[in-house]
């Protein structure tokens, strides 16, 4: 049972995408993984043994002095202490974040080891990699140990003395592989072959709000929905009767929510080859697949400002044109003749079209997230974005009502960023009204107030948009903030414009209120901070 434990924990260790090494008081590394090796491009004959400060003087000048730092840290403190390195490779750079903490080594009097864990965090927020397999030098020498161990049990005289032996080294291997377990941070569990769990990681047992050994004889119909539950158990037959290790994307439930995560299984045999169980070890890509969509349809806004501004610009060079020859008719035309009105006509329509144009192009403009903000007002912003949607709005036979005082005070802000707030909310609102009315109601109104409110004696601008059309259904109050989360029909909405706009008001400080009621109203109300007023001495 122990030497089958420690062939589970190597597995584990082999499966981890961290780097792992530990090393003793005077920096020798005395057990590292392939991960580690791997981020320097060397074989784990060529780091095992070394010494941790030459492969630290790869990462830059000021390296050595961080760790030295961080190790100060935890000889004083006892804590965990995270660092960053930068490792220059075949005109890449990586960068790498280090975990580290001291080690006590059961059944030895050796002080002052630390273990660390190296994470390469390039493209972070974007997630991790493919679990690595771990040292497979390392299980070679488990083997060696254990047929040398064996070997020695075969001699009568020393059987006893050698089984206390061997019995300390297992206890002294389980406890290292169990700390080395609970400190990965991917979730991990192991099931029989009728997918009863035998054992999990503290990481999971958290999730499950139970202690790891409380999993024991449970299967996951104890922890998940029926649809979930046999999905999974599906997977595990399906992998255990191929004994093909599988990489799945698939959904989870922790914390109450639901989450897309990526799963690594793996059949696990016994001494015959007999497929007994499965390992199972997943994490956490809700975060990296809604990145990854997010910035798929930033591309396509892009593409369509860039579309939008091409088309606003040779709409400009006609209209231009237009306006001109219109004002040379009026200068031509005498008073009260009807030449002389048609002309008015023309330049007013002309220049109502170049103002929409106008517009148009300061939308498409691609917004700088790191432009520096500047006051603005917020009528200004209101009124431009309705210029934008006047048209559609008229032709829906929706009627604005606007309340908003022209003297409130300013803002500091991205104008474009505002304005795709609010253009989002307008554009909700009006497919909430046609979806209630489909055609022209008395009803079909959508209402904009603004006001200067206090709120913990700090002044902010209080814009509402108020439409009486379908309302938002109870049961998904809570996501519509969510990425890609929409009530739309397939191709009417992204779900990207409330979560858009709900992170450009938090940026601005503020924050973002939906009150509705399904059937009758919607209510968005926006907070900004007022501008703050410096005093001069």
């Amino acid at each position: 049972m122990r030497q089958n434990t420690i062939k589970f924990f190597e597995k584990l260790l082999r499966a981890s995408s961290d780097g792992i090494v530990i090393t003793d008081v005077a920096h020798n590394i005395i057990v590292v993984n392939e991960a580690f090796c791997n981020f320097f491009h060397r074989e784990y004959c060529e780091v095992i043994e070394t010494n941790l400060f030459f492969w630290l003087e790869h990462l830059g000048p000021n390296s050595l002095q961080q760790w030295i730092k961080m190790e100060h840290y935890i000889h004083l403190e006892g804590t965990y202490h995270d660092i960053e390195f930068m490792l220059a490779a075949n005109d890449t750079t990586k960068y790498l974040s280090v975990k580290a903490s001291l080690v006590e080594i059961v059944g030895t009097e050796e002080t002052n080891v630390v273990m660390s864990i190296w994470r390469e965090i390039t493209s972070q927020k974007r997630v991790e990699e493919e679990i690595k397999m771990l040292n497979k030098h390392l299980e070679q020498r488990v083997r060696e140990k254990t047929a040398a161990l064996a070997k020695t049990n075969e001699e009568l005289l020393r059987r006893i003395e050698e089984q206390k032996l061997t019995e300390k080294a297992l206890r002294a291997s389980e406890n290292k592989y169990r700390m080395l377990l609970e400190n990965l941070p991917q979730k991990i569990f192991y099931k029989d072959r009728n997918s009863v769990y035998i054992s999990c990681n503290e990481n999971l047992a958290r999730d499950l709000h139970i202690r790891p050994d409380e999993i024991t004889g449970k299967t996951d119909y104890d922890f998940f929905p029926k649809r979930l539950a046999e999905k999974y158990r599906a997977d595990d037959k399906r992998i255990m009767e191929s004994g093909k290790a599988e990489d799945i994307e698939e959904q989870y439930i922790g914390n109450g929510k639901e989450l897309t995560i990526h799963t690594v299984k793996t059949p696990i045999r016994d001494e015959k080859g007999n497929t007994n169980g499965i390992l199972g070890i997943f994490w956490d890509i809700t975060e990296k697949i809604s990145l990854e969509r997010e910035a798929i349809l930033n591309r396509q806004l892009a593409a369509l400002g860039e579309l939008a501004a091409g088309i606003a610009h040779e709409i400009n060079n006609p209209i231009t044109g237009i306006i001109n020859c219109a004002q040379i008719s009026l200068d031509k035309s005498t008073e009260d003749s009807s030449e002389r009105d048609i002309a008015r006509r023309i330049i007013k329509e002309g220049n109502r079209i170049a103002n929409i144009v106008s517009k148009l192009l300061s939308f498409a403009r691609p917004m700088n997230r790191n432009e520096e903000r500047c006051p603005i007002n917020i009528c200004e912003i209101i009124f431009d974005t309705l210029i934008l949607t006047e048209t559609q709005l008229q032709k829906d036979g929706i009627e604005i009502q606007m309340r908003v005082p022209q003297r409130l005070p300013e803002i500091i802000a991205h104008q474009q960023q505002i304005q795709q707030v609010f253009l989002n909310i307008i554009n909700n609102a009006r497919y909430a009204l046609n979806q209630k009315y489909p055609g022209v109601h008395d009803c079909k109104i959508l209402e904009i107030f603004g006001d200067e409110v206090s709120i913990n004696s700090c002044s902010y601008i209080k814009i509402t948009f108020c439409d009486y059309g379908i309302g938002i259904p109870d049961v998904v109050k809570d996501k519509i903030m969510n990425p890609f989360f929409t009530t739309k029909p397939h191709g009417k909405g992204s779900g990207l414009g409330l979560s858009i706009s709900h992170n450009i008001i938090q940026e601005h400080d503020g924050n973002i209120i939906i009150d509705s009621t399904e059937g009758e109203f919607t209510r968005v109300t926006i907070l900004l901070p007022v501008q703050r007023k410096t005093l001069r001495i």
